[in-house]
Order: C-alpha cells, then structure tokens, then sequence
C-alpha cells in the first residue's frame, strides 16, 4: 500500500523533492532516464561498498528492485549501470558530492564515504516513476555539498529512557536527511544512563525512579556499554556521529544520589520524574572535594573508550545560585585560588575537568553559560538561550552551535514553534569576517523528553520539523522559501511512512 500511495504521488512530481534542497549546482537532461531494474548492478570503489550496500537495501525495500553490489579495482572503465567512484577533494568537497544521471549510466563522484552516501540518498529520493521490475530516474546532474559540518539533533536520554531500537529509527531517518551529530543527553536529575564500571552504583541506583512513583518501567533503565558501542558502529555506518554529554557540575541529582559523598551536604533523595520535584535541583558537586575531579576523570576516561566522537558535552548550565555558598571545602578552594565568585569558580571547575576531556583527544562542549566563566578556547560553546549570545562568543574567538529556544527546541509545541519558524531560522549574522563565519559549526535541535515521553508523541514533535531542520543545516543560506519546502515536505510523507513516523501532518 505504501509503495503504490509513494509511486502514484512522486510520478506526478515535476521537480525533484529532494530534501534537504541541493546546493551548488542541479542541471536537469530534458527527455533522458535512467532505467534500474533486475539487469542493472552497482559499482563502488573500496571505500564505498557499504554506501553502495544502503543504497541497495533501500533499493530492495522501498521499490522492489534486487540490484547486485560489486567491488572494483578498475572502477572508471566499469560497465555497471550505478558507479560510486572516488574523486580528489579538489574536484568535491569532503562530504560532498556529485549525482550525474545520464540514459547509459549512473554515477555517484565523492571525495568521502559520507560524500557517497548522501548522494546515494538523494539518488533514492529522485525516483520519478514505477514500471513492471523497475523504476526510473530523471536525467539529472547534482553537485551538492553541506552548509554547516555540524547538523544535528540533541535526545533527551535523562529525562525518559529511550530504547537502543528507538535510537536506532532516528538515526536511520536522521542520515535519509543527511544529518550527522546525534547528540545524546545521558545525565540529569532524573537518571544516570551509561554503564561506568567503575561505578556500578551510577546505573544501579541512577537510573531508576523511586518505586513511589509508579513510573512505566520502560521510562527508566540504562544502556550498557557493550549496547552503546553497538549503537555508536551502527550509527556510523549512517555517516552518523553519537556525541554523549555528561553533566557537570550541576542537573546530577541520580549522580549524586548514588555517590552523595561527592556533594557538598552528603544528603541527596531519590530519583524522581520531572514533574514530581522541583524543575532543577540543588544537587551539585562540591566544587572543593579532590575525589569530584577524580570521579570525573575516571568517567570522561570510559566514556571516552565508548564513544570515538571528537566531541564530547560536559554541560554546564542553570547551577542554582549559590550552589557551594555553605561549603566549607569550597570557600576553602576559593579563598586557595583567589576565586572571587560562584561563576568564577564553576570555570575552574569546567576548565579542569575539561582538560580530561582534551587528555582523551577530544573536543569539551558546553551550554552556553561556561562562557561567561572563562572556559579555555579549545571549548565549543552550544547556544541555547538566545541565538545573539553566539555572536558575542564568535567574536571572542569560540567556535558555536546554536539551538536556540526561539526556533530550536522541538518539546515545544507546534504553536510556539511552527516549522514554518524552524524553517526560518538562520544561525549566521551579516557582516562577519570569514574566520568568524568558519566558526559557525553548525545548528542542532533539542528534545527534552519531560512531557511527550512515548515514542509516537516523540515523533509528533520531531517530525516533519526535523526536515525543515535538515534544509537550514544543509542547504545554502539563500534557501529561504518556505512554500517550495512546504511543497517537497509534503511529498515526504511517504517516506516518512515508510520510516513508521507518527508525524504531525496538520499544518499548513
């Protein structure tokens, strides 16, 4: 039912509805198709057959049509009906890439794997029409490439635990859009949610829900790190990067609860959801106990052995004021250090952990907030309160991603946040010089999983804004009309329904 609803709408479509819209360049062959059918095989340089395997499957899946993958060492002279062939970065960008659709053959030029891949996806998105044991494409030369390297989405995993198979759906619908940070919201107040061994009691007191509560027991739960390193080689197959964020110093009430020998009272109650307790607690770790920096390092240390990310989120936001004001140990570090002030001190705090962070080869990200505290340069700085704040930040030197609450929150609601006005958002101010353009990574969503907290509200919230999400982050800046993407969204319902998305289709 889906493949005949998907065939009957898309061989009506006159122009491709290809999201995110190319950018570069798109020369449509007028009158020239190419046929895949039984008889047609795919060619893939070395690097690229597990590109070359995706596009098979969703060849196989969507459309019914069986087409053989081939490795070759001769692969510019092969007579194979779609070619996946390597190229020089100076001929296409690093996630770049080439689409060339002629009567006699199909070829797919990139300079990466993640450059083949995503023109694998808009390969599969281009189809035009369905015949007996095949499907056509139009004539059609693409040369494509992304605006920003950080397209993303921030899940909620505190909060309510979201499954492994979950995870596994977003990823799959996140790389069909060519989106590549998953960034994943591991600890909070409401649950700890990766395995450290070195602290079992982290997941084995963290990650549940005081019995009170009543809570369904597929709201709480942890992954193993044997599930997560899973999930992190399934995501990269999708060209798909896991960035785990670890909270510090502060949303670690189950943390803390476990271990409250690293808070400053010692006294910490049970986990409890969202809306059962104050919205953010006082639960931080005391700023002026060695064993905090210890625990720390031992953790970013195995999380680091789990996730090979160059990236890695170590919060940073909404500490309670006057958080360490009744520590003895803290006054004692402040007055050591000549630290004047709470967010003095929580800079402190960031810079020396985060030096755990850089220790392991990796990048520390932040919220906002650890800006104005000082952190060391090497941090990036993830906007989230107001998108002007990230200019202040560019000038200063910091590399930023924004997701600003105005247009990037997706646990809004559709009437405060319309993906009309995700659509609309542009993260880059006028007048930059290019070094502080270059420091613009990228943009990203946040889902906070407090109120839609089953899979399907999920997806209601995320889709179909994730899509207008994918074409800001992709697509050139000067792609801003919204009636053109309403037109190719549309079209995407049925791939969305091929993805078991439970979409909001009521807008207009």
């Amino acid at each position: 039912m889906f493949l005949l609803a998907f065939m009957t709408k898309v061989a009506m479509v006159q122009e491709l509805a290809i999201i995110p819209k190319p950018s570069g360049s798109i020369v449509l062959k007028e009158g020239a198709t190419f046929s895949i059918d039984g008889g047609t095989s795919v060619a893939a340089d070395p690097a690229f057959i597990s590109d070359a395997q995706i596009l098979a499957g969703y060849l196989k899946k969507v459309f019914g049509v069986t087409v053989p993958v081939k490795q070759t060492g001769n692969i510019h002279s092969s007579n194979a009906g779609i070619l996946l062939k390597h190229v020089p970065k100076t001929d296409v960008s690093a996630e770049g890439y080439i689409l060339d659709v002629s009567e006699q053959q199909i070829q797919i030029l990139a300079s990466s794997s993640s450059g083949a891949f995503y023109g694998c996806m808009s390969l599969v998105q281009s189809v035009i029409d369905k015949g007996a044991g095949g499907i056509a494409i139009p004539g059609i030369r693409i040369q494509d490439q992304p605006r920003f390297r950080w397209r993303g989405l921030m899940l909620d995993c505190s909060r309510t635990f979201l499954s492994v198979e979950y995870l596994k759906k977003i990823i799959d619908r996140m790389s069909f859009y060519k989106m590549n940070s998953l960034h994943l919201h591991l600890t909070d107040d409401q649950g700890w949610r990766l395995e450290i061994k070195k602290y079992p009691l982290l997941t084995g007191k963290g990650a549940f829900f005081d019995k009170r509560y009543n809570e369904p027991k597929e709201f709480e739960g942890f992954y193993t790190q044997v599930q997560m390193k899973e999930l992190v080689e399934y995501a990269q197959r999708k060209h798909v990067t896991i960035i785990p964020e670890i909270e510090f110093p502060g949303h670690n009430h189950a943390a803390l609860y476990a271990y409250p020998a690293l808070s400053c009272s010692g006294e910490v109650s049970p986990v409890f959801p969202f809306f059962s307790g104050p919205g953010i607690t006082n639960s931080v770790f005391c700023a002026g106990n060695k064993d905090t920096y210890v625990f720390f390092k031992n953790v970013i240390d195995e999380v680091a052995h789990i996730f090979p990310a160059v990236y890695m989120h170590l919060g940073g936001d909404e500490v309670p004021e006057g958080a360490w004001n009744d520590c003895d140990n803290c006054k004692l570090i402040m007055d050591n250090l000549g630290i004047k002030d709470q967010e003095h001190l929580q800079g402190y705090m960031m810079n020396r952990v985060g030096s755990n962070v850089t220790a392991n080869a990796r990048r520390p990200v932040g919220w906002d907030e650890v800006f104005s505290q000082g952190v060391d340069k090497k941090w990036i700085i993830m906007v989230w309160r107001d998108q002007n704040r990230g200019l202040d930040e560019v000038k200063a030197g910091y590399d930023v991603v924004l997701c600003p609450t105005s247009n990037l929150y997706f646990d809004y609601s559709y009437a405060t946040t319309p993906t009309r006005k995700v659509y609309a958002f542009d993260p880059v101010p006028e007048n930059l010089t290019e070094d502080e353009t270059k420091r613009y990574l990228g943009i990203q969503a946040c889902f906070w999983s407090h109120i839609d907290r089953t899979e399907s509200r999920i997806d209601y919230q995320l889709f179909p804004r994730v899509l207008a999400l994918a074409e800001r982050a992709w697509s050139e800046k000067s792609v801003t009309d919204y009636a053109n993407f309403h037109d190719r969204e549309l079209k995407h319902r049925y791939w969305l329904d091929y993805f078991d998305v439970k979409a909001n289709w009521t807008e207009k």
